[in-house]
C-alpha cells in the first residue's frame, strides 16, 4: 500500500515544481501530501532568526478569529514550541510537535487556549496533533509547514507519519525553493528581537533569575526541566515561581500566562 500512496504522491510532483512561484503552489501542496494521509488544517510560517514570523501560507480554514493570528505574529510566538524549535537550529526534516515541546507544553495555556494560539478554535478546543516539515534556509532562518488534526480525529499513526517522513526531502526542497524569495523580499524587521518581551517583563519587580523562570514557564516547561535548563535545584524552582506569584499578586499559572499576553501585547489588564 505505501507503494501506491507514495506513486499517487509522486504522480503530483511535476505539477508542484510546475507551481513554484505561483499562487497555487501551497493548495497544490496541501492535495497532494492529502493523496498520502488525510489532515484538516495546514499553514506555512517562516522564522527569520531573530524578526518576526513571516504567515506563508492559511490552509487554517478560519478556525479561529483574524485577530488571533495578528497577535500571534504580533509577538504571542515566542512561546510557540515550533518558533522555539526554529531558533535553535533545528535540522531539515518532519518532526511530530510531541518532538519539539517541552514536556508541560500541551497541558499549558498557550497550546490550549483559543485567544492566543492560531490553530485553536473555541468550538474544537486543542488539535489532535500537529506535525511539522522544516525546510533550513540559512544558519538563522527557518520554514516551518505544519499539517494538523482537530480534536475527535485520531494522531498520526506511526504508519502514516513514516510515508510523509518518506516523502520530507522532497517537501522540504519545494517549500524552500518557492518560498524563498518572500522571505529574502521581507529583509531585515525593524522591531528587533522579541525575546527583549520576556527581560522586560516587570522588570522592578522580578528579578532576572525570576524572568527566566517565567520565560520557561510559559514555554511549558515543568519544574523539573526549568531546573535542568538552569541548572538549579527542582526545589529552587518552585520557591522562585512562589515568589513570582506573590509579587505579582497572582494565584496561578493561567494568571501569569495572561498577564504576560497583556504585557506582550502592549495591553493592560
Amino acid at each position: 500500500m505505501a507503494t501506491g500512496e507514495l506513486g499517487r504522491w509522486h504522480e503530483h510532483t511535476p505539477g508542484l515544481v510546475a507551481r513554484i512561484g505561483q499562487a497555487g503552489f501551497a493548495p497544490g501542496l496541501d492535495e497532494a501530501l492529502c493523496r498520502l494521509v488525510s489532515f484538516d488544517l495546514s499553514c506555512a510560517f517562516a522564522y527569520p532568526g531573530e524578526n518576526s514570523p513571516l504567515l506563508l501560507h492559511d490552509g487554517l480554514r478560519r478556525v479561529s478569529p483574524p485577530d488571533i493570528m495578528a497577535s500571534y505574529l504580533g509577538g504571542t510566538y515566542l512561546l510557540d514550541a515550533v518558533y522555539a524549535a526554529c531558533r535553535r537550529g533545528i535540522a531539515e526534516g518532519l518532526y511530530r510537535l510531541g518532538e519539539l515541546a517541552p514536556d508541560d507544553f500541551f497541558s499549558g495555556d498557550y497550546f490550549n487556549s483559543p485567544l492566543v494560539h492560531p490553530c485553536i478554535s473555541m468550538e474544537t478546543g486543542a488539535l489532535a496533533e500537529e506535525i511539522v516539515f522544516i525546510a533550513a534556509l540559512s544558519p538563522t532562518t527557518r520554514i516551518a509547514y505544519s499539517l494538523m488534526r482537530q480534536n475527535g480525529h485520531a494522531a498520526f499513526s506511526d504508519a502514516e507519519f513514516e510515508l510523509l517522513r518518506q516523502a520530507a526531502p522532497l517537501v522540504t526542497a519545494l517549500i524552500a525553493r518557492h518560498w524563498r524569495p518572500a522571505v529574502d523580499l521581507a529583509g531585515p524587521g525593524d522591531d528587533g528581537p522579541l525575546e527583549r518581551a520576556f527581560r522586560n517583563f516587570m522588570p522592578g519587580l522580578l528579578t532576572a533569575r525570576e524572568q527566566e523562570v517565567v520565560s520557561l514557564v510559559l514555554r511549558g516547561h515543568s519544574s523539573l526541566s526549568i531546573g535542568r535548563n538552569l541548572k538549579i535545584a527542582e526545589g529552587t524552582v518552585k520557591i522562585h515561581r512562589k515568589n513570582i506569584h506573590a509579587k505579582l499578586g497572582i494565584s496561578s499559572q493561567t494568571e501569569l500566562f495572561n498577564r504576560f499576553i497583556a504585557h506582550l501585547l502592549g495591553e493592560r489588564l
